[in-house]
């Protein structure tokens, strides 16, 4: 079975080499445990002295046999190499049973790094297509890449093998190096058949996908009951059958074809096995015949070269499941290792952000202009605007306008293409990430609620500060409904989650992610379409308490609306990424221009919203709502 079957990328990163990932991985295991890091490094000194004292025993006892000692002469050397033997194995044993168990988790390591990067890495990269399969496959490596299993054993497999064939190498290099060459040539055979049979298993099980898909899908049809209708009446039942035994058959024969391969391969591999044990051992028996090698060396050379053998072969082995290993590592390593757009130190310093943060801020637009990846035209073009430290600004446009993009520039979630935002004359590129979101506060159209208490989903912090909470309650309009639940802010959201939950309605919902976003006291705050789910008179709270809301802040509002921007210092009209209009409502009707077509128009569908609403309370019909805001809803 293809290994990477769950990364959508067919082939393997090159970015990473083989060495860097395996260095990678380690510091990685060091980080998540240092215990278990030591004992993949370390065991490799219990293994190999534990199987060299095993090779070392039976030749031990021949050669006392040889001598024809005492008993005692005869068992004391035994006894003192079973002792260490047992000790290494103990060791070897813990060592490994530790090791085992915490590589179980070593995946939650490496998701704990990407659900932190994820949540951290610059916005725009969510919405980039490129990008987008850098997330899907490393999230995959994490989760469910085979290669951190196999990463995991290889490790202390590989230096075990290593060590152990440099040991037996040069011990069966010592006696004869044509024994040597012909165990590591018979060896590399067999195994290259292996990577061969492999290979045309992967060949063979892309083509079983497609029988297999073909299968599940009549599976499926038969299970449902729509298509049962079809199954019965059209008699469709032995024309079903037979297409499912095709796909049966088909997928039959490629896994006879994948069987054949390996039975190749094991069939060769004893062949190899024989003849290389047969000359090797024929070789030692004629050198203990001619007498240049004693019974005791006889045995300990044949313990030598099935240790040899096995560790090279299992060295190959683990060799062959490295692309796999590189290739989880190269995705991982590729998404955390993504550079973000934003300044990593500070140039402004903590303290002028503080002060930045006690009052309203200036936010300006110099030339921006940005556009979305795969358009030609941009979005947003060449626009300027100044808002000053404190002022209320009602930002309005049709469909389309930009409204949504220009707030995201603002947001800090897309970099200008060209131009730059400033906010109290300095840079944007001059503030740390932290440095900037910590001036903006947004009420979002589409924002979701945490499966937490609603004090926890205000402040987003363990540590609430009281004062600050009751005052975004009273001024979000959300305190009558806060005091009216039993648990108070301890009351948890999400009734899907947790059965004593709360669920709220749209406007109640509203409201709590307006007391959330005045919670954090930013200088700056955007609120899109704060009345969207509020019925008229929470509609008309929040225009009352809006000033005072505002105080000491800058204030951008937008709406689609027109009416509900009078309480603006200034309203600026957005078509096609540009401001076409601006000033207050009054300013804007006495031009007789865009603005004033739009309110019109807007008015015209009040009218006929209210007539509506009248008609259905005097016929005793459900009032059914006429299209959401008319031209200008988002």
């Amino acid at each position: 079975m293809n290994e990477m079957y769950h990364i959508t990328a067919d082939k393997q990163k090159r970015k990473y080499g083989y060495i860097s990932n395996l260095i990678y991985y380690m510091k990685s295991v060091k980080e998540w445990d240092k215990l278990l890091f030591y004992c993949a490094v370390l065991v490799v000194i219990p293994a190999v002295a534990a199987s060299y004292l095993a090779t070392l025993l039976p030749a031990s006892l021949v050669a006392g046999l040889e001598k024809q000692g005492n008993l005692l002469e005869v068992m004391l050397p035994l006894l003192m190499i079973t002792i260490a033997m047992m000790l290494c194995n103990m060791l070897k044993s813990a060592m490994e049973n530790y090791y085992d168990l915490q590589m179980e988790y070593i995946s939650l390591y490496f998701m704990r790094k990407y659900v932190n990067k994820v949540m951290n890495i610059d916005y725009e990269r969510l919405e980039d297509k490129n990008f987008k399969p850098i997330i899907d496959n490393a999230w995959a490596s994490a989760r469910f890449g085979k290669g951190l299993a196999w990463g995991a054993d290889m490790v202390p497999y590989v230096m075990t093998a290593v060590v152990s064939l440099i040991t037996y190498g040069i011990i069966l290099g010592q006696r004869s190096i044509l024994l040597l060459l012909l165990i590591m040539l018979s060896i590399g055979m067999n195994l290259f058949l292996l990577s061969v049979a492999r290979k045309m298993h992967t060949k063979y099980f892309s083509k079983i996908s497609k029988y297999a898909k073909g299968e599940e899908y009549i599976t499926a049809q038969c299970m449902d009951s729509a298509a049962g209708k079809d199954i019965r009446i059209y008699k469709m039942l032995d024309f079903i059958l037979k297409k499912y035994d095709d796909n049966l058959k088909q997928i039959g024969t490629l896994y006879g074809k994948i069987h054949n391969w390996y039975c190749l391969r094991n069939t060769t591999g004893i062949v190899l096995a024989f003849v290389r044990d047969g000359f090797a051992y024929g070789l030692l028996v004629y050198y203990l015949v001619k007498g240049e090698m004693t019974a005791a060396d006889f045995v300990f050379y044949l313990g030598a070269i099935t240790i040899f053998s096995e560790q090279f072969e299992r060295l190959i082995r683990e060799l062959m499941n490295l692309n796999a290993v590189n290739t989880t590592i190269s995705y991982i390593r590729e998404f955390l290792e993504t550079d973000s757009v934003w300044r990593k130190e500070s140039v402004i310093g903590e303290e002028k952000i503080k002060e930045f943060r006690k009052q309203a801020v200036k936010l300006e637009l110099r030339n921006v202009t940005f556009t979305y990846q795969g358009n030609e035209k941009p979005t947003i073009e060449n626009l300027s605007l100044t808002i000053n430290a404190g002022e209320k600004l009602a930002l309005i446009g049709l469909n389309g306008a930009g409204k949504t993009t220009l707030v995201k520039l603002i947001c800090g979630f897309y970099m200008p293409e060209k131009g730059e935002i400033l906010i109290n004359d300095i840079p944007m590129e001059q503030y740390t990430k932290e440095e900037y979101f910590s001036l903006v506060s947004v009420l979002f159209q589409d924002t979701t609620l945490l499966p937490l208490s609603i004090d926890e989903n205000i402040s987003s912090t363990e540590d609430l500060d009281k004062k600050r909470l009751d005052e975004a309650l009273r001024l979000s309009g959300f305190e009558q409904k806060y005091q009216s639940l039993e648990l108070k802010g301890d009351t948890k959201l999400i009734k899907k989650i947790e059965e004593t939950a709360v669920d709220f309605s749209g406007g109640e919902k509203q409201k709590l992610l307006f007391a959330r976003a005045l919670y954090q006291q930013s200088p700056l705050v955007i609120l899109d379409e704060p009345t969207a789910a509020l019925d008229p008179i929470a509609e008309n709270e929040l225009y009352m308490n809006f000033g005072d809301a505002m105080e000491n802040r800058t204030a951008i509002y937008i709406s689609h609306r027109l009416s509900s921007t009078r309480f603006c210092d200034r309203i600026i009209l957005l078509e096609h990424g540009a401001i076409i209009e601006e000033g207050t409502h009054d300013e804007l009707m006495a031009k007789n221009g865009r603005y004033t077509k739009l309110f019109e128009m807007q008015s015209q569908y009040y009218k006929e919203e209210e007539k509506q609403k009248q008609k259905s309370a005097i016929m005793g019909d459900e009032y059914v709502e006429l299209e959401k805001g008319g031209v200008f809803h988002e």
